[in-house]
C-alpha cells in the first residue's frame, strides 16, 4: 500500500529526529503533539486485549505513527473541507480478539497475549505529521508491558460499589510470560488509579444511554453511585447493570474486570452473577 507523502524521510527515530532538527533550523515551523499516548487495555473478564492511541495537536491534516522497530502502523490524512478546517484530537482503539479460545464461540479470532505483545513491542512510538499551515508535527508515546492485575469486584447494591486489588490478568493471564520475564508479575505493578463505569447490561434499554464514569485515586476502593442516576433507570424499569472497574498503572495501561448485577426492584442480590 502506498504510504502518505509528508515530505519526511523513511520511518526510524534517529533519522527522523535529525530531519526534524534540520527542518526546524531551516525555517519550517516545528510543533509538538500536545498528546501522544499509546496504551494497552485488557478486559480480564471477557479475556481480550487492545491497543489504544490518543493524539492531539492544533490543527493538523496528516499524521502517522511508527513503532519502535521502525514499522509504520498508522496513517491518517484529512481531505476536502477537513483540510481547511483542520483536525485536533483523535482517539482510536484496535480490535480486541480473545486471548484464549472460547468453547462457546469457536470461530472467534484468538490472539494469545504473547502474540499481542509481539505485535505491539514496548518502547517509543514516533508520531509525526503536518499541521494545516504545513508545519512539522512530532511527538513520542512510550508503550510499556507493565500490566496491572485485574481488580476483584465485590459488591454493588445499587448504590455502593466495592472492589479489591487483584492478583493476575484474569482470562488473559499467561504465567509463562511472567516466568520468562516478558512482563512483570501483574500483582507487583503499582496501581496509580481506578476507573469505574456503570451502565445497563443491555445498552438498548434506554434512550439516551446514560453512563456513570469516574476515576479515583489508588487508595480508594469504593464509590457511591449518585441516587439520581440509578433512580432514573429504575423509573424506566431497568434493574440489570454492568459494573466495570479498571486498574490503571503509571504509563496508562489498564486492566478491567466487569460483573453484572441485578439491583433495585429487580432483585436483592448484591453479589455478581
Amino acid at each position: 500500500m502506498k504510504s502518505l507523502n509528508l515530505g519526511l524521510p523513511p520511518p526510524g527515530s534517529t533519522i527522523l529526529a535529525l530531519w526534524l532538527a534540520v527542518a526546524s533550523g531551516g525555517g519550517w515551523a516545528q510543533e509538538e503533539f500536545s498528546k501522544a499516548t499509546v496504551i494497552i487495555e485488557i478486559n480480564a473478564t471477557d479475556g481480550d486485549a487492545g491497543f489504544h492511541v490518543l493524539l492531539d495537536a492544533d490543527t493538523w491534516k496528516e499524521v502517522r505513527i511508527t513503532d519502535p522497530g521502525g514499522r509504520r502502523i498508522f496513517k491518517e490524512q484529512a481531505k476536502g473541507a477537513l483540510v481547511d478546517q483542520g483536525l485536533t484530537e483523535n482517539f482510536f482503539e484496535s480490535a480486541e480478539p480473545r486471548c484464549l479460545p472460547d468453547p462457546e464461540a469457536p470461530d472467534e479470532e484468538v490472539v494469545p497475549l504473547a502474540e499481542f505483545l509481539e505485535r505491539f513491542p514496548a518502547g517509543d512510538y514516533l508520531f509525526d505529521g503536518k499541521s494545516t499551515d504545513d508545519g512539522v508535527l512530532a511527538g513520542t508515546g512510550e508503550l510499556t508491558h507493565s500490566l496491572p492485575a485485574a481488580p476483584a469486584l465485590l459488591t454493588f447494591n445499587g448504590s455502593l460499589i466495592t472492589w479489591a486489588p487483584g492478583i493476575d490478568l484474569g482470562n488473559c493471564h499467561d504465567p509463562a510470560l511472567v516466568m520468562d520475564g516478558v512482563i512483570p508479575d501483574p500483582v507487583t505493578v503499582e496501581v496509580v488509579g481506578w476507573e469505574v463505569v456503570v451502565e445497563p447490561t443491555d445498552d438498548e434499554v434506554a434512550d439516551p444511554l446514560r453512563v456513570f464514569r469516574v476515576q479515583l485515586p489508588p487508595d480508594v476502593v469504593s464509590v457511591t453511585v449518585p441516587e439520581a442516576f440509578m433512580d432514573a433507570y429504575f423509573d424506566d424499569g431497568v434493574f440489570e447493570f454492568k459494573v466495570e472497574v479498571g486498574a490503571i498503572e503509571a504509563s496508562g495501561n489498564q486492566t478491567f474486570s466487569e460483573v453484572e448485577f441485578e439491583v433495585g426492584n429487580g432483585g436483592d442480590d448484591d453479589n455478581g452473577e
